[in-house]
């Protein structure tokens, strides 16, 4: 039977999780009484390790890979857009930003330290990107698109994520390291994002329906849609190299958290008590982290295993 463990980072007023590695680290943020965010390391003891991005106001981190890298995004007080930030198992933090950027938001990162995300410059608000370990970055804009935004990254440097067209609907992408590009579309929907994508290239993304509900997809060599019995909207998460997917659903009694396995089961994985529960990362092992909400309203972070 799985356990399930709730954790607050000390004096916080609010602890939000982002990703989950192989080893069971969970970084994600916290907040303070005047409402700044922070980071944060979970380690697999249960030692949390707390962080900044020098003279940051806000610091919001993204993914934590298995090497205990750890990128994200801040804000300062000089204003303009975020910046991001890479910060090292020792502890130290290297800033990112594209030359001549408003925005640099990474928002993934793989194995061996390639980061992707998107910028935004004076010629568009939106432009896909990939930081190599040697610091150097390859930007990219999908053919034909006013948007390009990057969520996931493969081993092998594959990206996926979303596009706007002139009309700013929002279409899938694939994009190979040689900078070969597919999009896609689900069937009879009226917006396409990839969010992730594992090492074997099966995509997980989310799409609105007729409707206008966002609901769960699958891609490999054909589109899946995913469906929860009762539901009326679903979004996904993340998923894991097995291809099993974390992610909330919804009915008319409000709003519910699913693990679904590869195989097709799903199972229920609220909080005990909670009156939300938000599942956001998942790992290879099976773990799940995320946050959820108690009856006073406060956030905590959790830790299914």
């Amino acid at each position: 039977m799985a356990q399930i463990i709730s954790f607050d980072v000390p004096s916080s007023t609010g602890t939000f999780r982002a990703a989950i590695n192989m080893a069971g680290e969970i970084s994600g943020s916290y907040t303070d009484i005047h409402g700044a965010s922070h980071g944060f390391l979970r380690k697999r003891d249960g030692n949390i390790v707390v962080f900044d991005v020098p003279n940051a106001n806000n610091t919001s981190p993204v993914a934590i890979n298995s090497r205990g890298q750890i990128t994200g995004w801040y804000t300062n007080t000089s204003g303009g857009g975020g910046k991001g930030f890479l910060r090292g198992p020792d502890g130290s933090i290297l800033t990112i930003a594209l030359p001549n950027s408003t925005q640099t938001i990474p928002t993934a990162m793989n194995a061996k330290g390639e980061i992707t995300g998107h910028y935004g410059d004076s010629s568009g608000p939106s432009h896909g990107f990939v930081r190599r370990p040697d610091g150097s970055f390859l930007t990219f804009d999908i053919p034909n698109s006013t948007e390009t935004s990057s969520n996931g990254i493969t081993p092998g440097c594959v990206t996926v994520g979303q596009w706007g067209d002139a009309s700013h609907h929002l279409h899938g992408f694939l994009r190979q390291k040689n900078g070969a590009v597919t999009t896609f579309d689900v069937p009879n929907s009226t917006s396409t994002t990839a969010m992730a994508i594992t090492p074997a290239g099966l995509v997980m993304g989310r799409y609105n329906d007729v409707n206008g509900q966002p609901q769960c997809f699958l891609r490999h060599s054909t589109i899946a849609k995913i469906t929860i019995p009762g539901a009326v909207s679903a979004t996904p998460w993340a998923i894991n190299p097995a291809g099993d997917i974390v992610g909330v659903w919804a009915d008319a009694a409000g709003n519910h958290s699913f693990l679904r396995a590869a195989s097709g089961s799903i199972t229920a994985i609220d909080v005990a008590g909670a009156t939300y529960t938000q599942p956001v990362g998942l790992n290879a092992a099976g773990q799940t982290t995320g946050y959820y909400s108690d009856a006073n309203g406060h956030t905590h972070g959790f830790l299914r295993s």
